[in-house]
């Protein structure tokens, strides 16, 4: 089973975040007068997502962001299409086989080894999406030669050649404004806030920041299990800790596309 190990890159941020500082006091309007919109993703087609996470997903009435890895789900690819027929679920690009290191990659390989077959996979299995999306596996953006600006270039062209609408990293510690989102689509920012502790306080924490700002925060989960053994996994206590609670809060919980639909659909 191909794991996830988490890795930052300080990438452009200066000039984003005047965007989003810009826009921090401009009022926007979520869908229902909610505070702030949460997307709650989920990385890599995990097994253990099928076994414990759908059932909780289901129960909380929440529609939720699947960025799927091929060689971890196609043992159990009838089990994910049997998932994308219970309908409003996302399912987003994040590659044939999950590469952490990108230097064995030029843009062309990449695109041909691990992007293409994926698009096709998808579109074969759960229907075309122009508006497909895409989670950079282990948060790696440093794709091709260059220093870190030219090398996430390289990266969000090669996405766009392909036919990606919109990518996420993981490793982000704030959520966004929606000018940020609008004007970095393919560096949308996200934290997987219980991949290294398993405490639904630091999502909840999240998420009020979020809510105090009108933000939009998006969440990023792998295995969800009965009880927690080691980093990346959650356990279903948590996982169920931290939807029970956005039940109750003033927030519209919505995949990752749909919301990046909204704030294109408003004024700028």
């Amino acid at each position: 089973m191909i794991t996830r190990r988490t890795m930052a890159l300080g990438l452009a941020a200066n000039a984003a975040n005047r965007v989003g500082a810009r826009a921090a006091a401009a009022p926007f309007a979520w869908p229902g007068g909610a505070r702030a919109a949460v997307s709650l993703t989920y990385d890599d087609s995990l097994d253990s997502q099928l076994d414990h996470g759908i059932a909780q997903i289901s129960a909380s009435g929440f529609k939720a962001t699947f960025f799927l890895t091929r060689e971890n789900m196609d043992a159990r690819l009838a089990d994910w299409i049997a998932v994308s027929r219970l309908g409003g679920h996302e399912f987003g690009n994040h590659t044939v086989s999950h590469p952490c290191g990108l230097q064995p990659y030029t843009a062309s390989s990449y695109a041909r080894r691990e992007l293409m077959p994926m698009q096709a996979y998808m579109d074969l299995h759960f229907g075309q999406n122009p508006k497909r999306v895409f989670a950079y596996p282990c948060s790696e953006t440093d794709l091709g030669p260059g220093d870190a600006n030219q090398k996430f270039h390289t990266f969000e062209t090669t996405l766009k050649r392909v036919g990606l609408a919109a990518a996420r990293t993981s490793d982000e510690d704030s959520p966004m404004t929606p000018a940020y989102a609008r004007a970095r689509p393919y560096w949308l920012r996200a934290s997987a806030t219980t991949y290294d502790v398993d405490d639904p306080g630091l999502a909840m924490r999240y998420v009020e920041g979020a809510m105090a700002r009108g933000l939009w925060a998006i969440l990023v989960f792998h295995d969800i299990v009965p009880t927690r053994t080691q980093a990346g996994e959650t356990s279903m206590a948590s996982h169920k800790l931290v939807l029970d609670w956005l039940k109750v809060k003033d927030v519209w919980c919505a995949p990752m596309g749909a919301v990046l639909d909204h704030i294109r659909a408003a004024p700028a």
